[in-house]
């Protein structure tokens, strides 16, 4: 069965017809069936992603856990002008037909929804590390706690709406983010940000958020986004 034989087409009416605060981030949060197919659905995607006018904001890959189990092995931050650019991709016919079975095939579990952030993607693009923190509630004082340990916030988002699409679920779907509050803190490096996550700063957090996961990424660079074969191509 198709995409388009799933297509839930009334959600997606609401959806495109909604108020929703712009610009719009798509938070993805992702564990892999088949990495290198994933790299080649990225190829497949980007010239549909620049048609729309989204850009890329941010990737990286699991580093390390402090806190919970780890919520994705790649997360990645898109931006799109509104919601209904990201259905002029997510619709097409191209996209449809030819890049989403690559996705089925490369993706094992799948979180993503859209989000709002009023931060700029400057500042976060510069990261190389991300400590990442999941959560509800408490904004100004998960802010407040990991600053005072040394990181800096660059990037805070909160979901304005699930992501519906097909009509049947399945984990490999858009399937909505568990935590509605994601903010990302720079640190230099992985042993800096280790020395800050000291069990005191963790229960702070446990206490101002209550459910809270605390994950650090590093950044993907851009030659070791593209498959392996076309890599080699390339250099």
């Amino acid at each position: 069965m198709g995409m388009l034989d799933q297509l839930d087409v009334d959600a997606v009416k609401r959806l495109y017809r909604a108020d929703l605060p712009r610009p719009v981030d798509v938070l993805n949060l992702i564990h892999f069936k088949d990495e290198e197919a994933y790299k080649w659905y990225g190829v497949l995607t980007m010239p549909l992603l620049k048609a729309v006018g989204g850009k890329v904001g941010w990737m990286g890959t699991h580093a390390e856990s402090f806190l919970g189990e780890p919520r994705a092995e790649e997360l990645l931050v898109v931006r799109y002008p509104n919601q209904r650019r990201f259905f002029a991709l997510a619709l097409n016919p191209y996209y449809m037909v030819v890049a989403n079975p690559q996705r089925m095939k490369a993706v094992r579990k799948f979180e993503a929804s859209f989000t709002h952030s009023s931060d700029s993607l400057d500042a976060l693009r510069r990261c190389k590390w991300v400590l990442v923190v999941h959560f509800h509630e408490a904004p100004d004082a998960i802010q407040n706690i990991v600053e005072t340990a040394g990181g800096q916030l660059v990037y805070q988002s909160v979901e304005t709406s699930q992501i519906i699409i097909a009509k049947r679920s399945h984990p490999a779907n858009t399937n909505p983010l568990v935590f509605k509050r994601t903010a990302l803190f720079e640190f230099e490096d992985q042993e800096s940000c280790e020395a800050a996550m000291q069990p005191g700063v963790l229960n702070q957090l446990e206490e101002a958020a209550g459910e809270v996961s605390v994950q650090l990424y590093r950044r993907v660079p851009q030659k070791n986004a593209l498959p392996a074969s076309l890599g080699k191509f390339l250099r």
